[in-house]
């Protein structure tokens, strides 16, 4: 009838919609969330960015998130995992292989970055990159789209302030990466502005304490905060 659209629900946008729907039913989602001040980040991405685009690469804050989630898992290894629903086995995984949450005209795709944790950060911006332009040509194969072993979702600029992302199931937990922007905080008792953004974590509870997924927050942030240590760390993985 006049007045109205009728848009079915078929291919691409039928089976996100049944992943969804069964992530939704099969886990105990828990969402903690917390803010992190991206402040020295902003600095270094833009003193970075010339040396980036000399190589032809555009460099987001996504591969910072990326190599930092990496770095936390590593010391909170049973949020890099998958759930064995037969067996009733959490699957704690050595690989790290992070889905990065891509939209396209035909959904939510979740490509996955393989071994995120052995790639420096141009690398990890190139792929992050290449993946999103295959999602959203309709080019990505089975194997960019399985595998994942923790995820992450990102809106950028509309990245909004606070979001419960959706376990991408076999995984236990998902990172929702907000806008980050100017925000009025309290430092050393003095009002001063900062670049702050939100980070909203969504784990299984069957598997996952809270206290779990706070301390992996805590982690996260920490290597955020503090790109040099954050570099640090990545050298210090890749060495060994």
């Amino acid at each position: 009838p006049a007045g109205e659209e009728r848009i079915p629900l078929r291919g691409v946008r039928r089976a996100i919609a049944a992943h969804l729907l069964k992530a939704h039913q099969q886990t105990a989602p828990c969402t903690y969330v917390e803010e992190a001040d991206f402040t020295e980040l902003v600095r270094l991405r833009e003193k970075v960015q010339p040396l980036a685009e000399q190589r032809g690469v555009r460099l987001t804050f996504l591969p910072f998130v990326i190599a930092a989630a990496c770095a936390a898992l590593k010391e909170h290894p049973r949020l890099n995992a998958v759930m064995d629903e037969e067996t009733g086995e959490l699957v704690v995984k050595r690989a790290h292989h992070i889905g990065i949450a891509a939209q396209t005209d035909q959904g939510l795709l979740v490509p996955v970055i393989r071994d995120a944790d052995q790639r420096h950060i141009l690398d990890l911006a190139a792929e992050t990159h290449r993946l999103a332009e295959a999602a959203r040509a309709g080019k990505l194969s089975r194997e960019e789209l399985s595998g994942g072993t923790f995820s992450i979702t990102s809106l950028g600029p509309l990245g909004g302030l606070l979001a419960t992302p959706i376990i991408n199931t076999p995984q236990v937990a998902i990172l929702g990466m907000h806008k980050i922007a100017p925000r009025p905080v309290a430092r050393d008792g003095q009002v001063v502005i900062r670049q702050m953004a939100n980070l909203s974590l969504t784990f299984d509870h069957r598997y996952i304490d809270g206290a779990v997924g706070a301390a992996f927050a805590a982690t996260l942030i920490k290597y955020l905060e503090d790109p040099a240590v954050l570099l640090f760390s990545l050298a210090e993985f890749h060495h060994r």
